[in-house]
């Protein structure tokens, strides 16, 4: 999904991405729910609602940070949210999804992994990128609070697909004013609007992932998952956008994977119940 959106991004601006990307989103979950057969209604609406306030902030701020820097810079500051949730759950959850000290510390060596991976001082990023890195770390911020509401979501006893698709209408919905669509003004190519489509199925999809993990699994060992992204993001920059990857990059990339495996081993060895 970040793939397609920032080769689209700069013929897009960011409330055309939103609205069709979330619109997208939303009539694919229509599409199925005849076939999986599950519930939209909601008695808990103001959950969904101010879910998608955090996200919808979070995410249109990730694809502004895709359309002026590279890729895999963008998708690595957009996950440092799994930081941000660690930290949230650590000084606030007294539940057993609070993660230890040593934990926590998994989660701050994966920081130190994205710092390496971002090497700052490679003259890779610019004076002028300033505001878009500081964007992107409170737009993961954000993603963080998100996530969080997912859990409360689920105890609320809601779907996953029900969270998808409360999600991406109510961005439609919130992004439709600001596009070039509600002022009667269509210029953009049909192959770049399908791309756009095909985003919107990638990202419920994904979306579904991180609603199943979030809300009914380990919240410490999603977040820690969540590294891979960069990974994935670095490869298709290098093979299809022609970034560089340099040693310092490759070896953040390893810092970051150690620390998750670090972290799910150290889940994994807590007694049940904990």
């Amino acid at each position: 999904m970040a793939f397609i959106i920032k080769l689209e991004a700069k013929q897009f601006s960011v409330p055309d991405i939103l609205f069709i990307r979330s619109a997208s989103s939303a009539c694919f979950v229509l599409l199925l729910r005849p076939v999986l057969r599950f519930p939209l209604r909601t008695p808990v609406f103001g959950l969904h609602a101010r879910r998608s306030a955090f996200g919808l902030v979070s995410m249109a701020t990730w694809y502004y940070t895709l359309g002026v820097l590279p890729m895999g810079v963008s998708v690595t500051l957009n996950y440092l949210s799994p930081l941000f949730l660690g930290l949230i759950l650590y000084l606030g959850d007294g539940s057993g999804s609070k993660p230890s000290t040593r934990e926590l510390g998994y989660l701050l060596l994966g920081l130190l992994g994205v710092i390496v991976l971002l090497n700052p001082f490679s003259g890779r990023l610019q004076p002028g990128d300033v505001i878009p890195v500081a964007s992107g770390v409170c737009a993961s911020a954000m993603a963080a609070l998100a996530f969080k509401d997912v859990r409360v979501l689920k105890r609320a006893a809601q779907n996953e697909w029900q969270m998808v698709f409360y999600f991406s209408a109510i961005a439609a919905v919130l992004s439709f004013p600001l596009t070039s669509l509600a002022r009667l003004h269509i210029g953009h190519d049909v192959q770049g609007g399908l791309l756009l489509v095909m985003a919107g199925v990638l990202g419920a999809l994904g979306q579904f992932g991180v609603s199943k993990a979030f809300g009914s699994g380990d919240p410490i060992v999603a977040a820690s998952l969540q590294y891979l992204t960069v990974v994935f993001s670095l490869l298709l920059a290098w093979l299809a956008l022609g970034e560089t990857v340099s040693l310092a990059q490759l070896t953040g990339v390893g810092i970051i994977v150690a620390a998750a495996l670090l972290n799910i081993a150290a889940r994994g060895r807590r007694p049940s119940g904990a």
